[in-house]
């Protein structure tokens, strides 16, 4: 069973992030991406380090770390925010839609990363896998309607692809470094606070969650960044990188069932074939690869 953890963790990141396009929707109800950026930072920070505690970590051991450990995890913090900072001004100024499938570029560009950093090597069924899984994402967002996808603003997906690309980067990195999943997410926690309080100072203004903000800001930053890190650290330090990255090709479908169950978006037939896609794309890359 042991071997079948980095499943499990990566499965309970896939439904926790899968919440973020609700979340997000009402944490933003007066507050602008800054703002609501900062207090989910602060919130997270806060909330992994009780965890952390709970588990058994001493305050000694969580904040008294070596100096190259610190750079490394502050690498790690800044690309956090970098990833969100990106994201939210892309949703800011551009078609959602197409946004939403830059964003989920980069379960590939960790492959990519993997392959050219890490030396990993893929059967060709993940390959497969990853390709149908992102085109299960495609067909989602667009509800079948691929040629219609209009971009009005390139410029903000190619920041949108960078932050992707960031996000990316920061989780092949974690299994690079090789740092505990709880003392990494930690610290990335902190550096990510502390980056994204000198945005919110040198771009917008300090302001309270207001009232309808508070709770959806609270469950994201303790819940859906903070908590999910830790697993998604497990998962990533397991060497499963290619099999991880495909799984989270079910979150945004989720999302979408979640926004119809939820929010009564309109239902499309082009979700059912989007779900039956990731299934086989889970099916093709979390099976044994060929040995080399």
């Amino acid at each position: 069973m042991r071997q079948y953890n980095y499943l499990i963790y990566a499965l309970m990141c896939v439904l926790i992030w899968s919440f973020i396009p609700i979340v997000s929707r009402f944490g933003q109800e007066g507050l602008d991406s800054f703002q609501f950026l900062f207090w989910s930072n602060l919130i997270s920070a806060i909330a992994v380090i009780l965890v952390a505690m709970s588990a058994g970590y001493k305050p000694a051991k969580l904040f008294i770390l070596p100096s190259n450990t610190l750079i490394k995890v502050c690498v790690l913090g800044v690309l956090d925010c970098l990833f969100y900072l990106l994201l939210y001004y892309g949703y800011s100024i551009e078609n959602g839609i197409a946004v939403l499938v830059i964003q989920y570029s980069w379960p590939l560009i960790i492959i990519l990363l993997s392959v050219f950093l890490l030396k990993d090597k893929l059967a060709t069924r993940q390959i497969a896998g990853v390709i149908i899984g992102f085109i299960a994402v495609i067909i989602t967002f667009t509800k079948g309607h691929i040629t219609q996808l209009q971009v009005e603003h390139p410029l903000a997906l190619l920041l949108v692809f960078s932050g992707a690309f960031c996000f990316a980067l920061m989780s092949v990195f974690s299994r690079q470094y090789s740092i505990d999943p709880y003392i990494s997410t930690v610290w990335l926690f902190i550096f990510s606070t502390l980056t994204s309080l000198v945005l919110l100072l040198s771009f917008s203004a300090f302001h309270l969650p207001t009232e309808t903000s508070l709770w959806p800001t609270i469950v994201n930053g303790v819940l859906i960044n903070g908590v999910s890190y830790i697993l998604w650290f497990k998962a990533m330090n397991t060497g499963h990188s290619a099999k991880i990255a495909s799984i989270v090709f079910l979150s945004p479908v989720l999302s979408v069932l979640w926004l119809v169950v939820i929010l009564s978006d309109p239902f499309e037939i082009a979700y059912i074939i989007g779900v039956l896609l990731v299934i086989i794309s889970g099916i093709l890359c979390v099976g044994q690869a060929k040995k080399h």
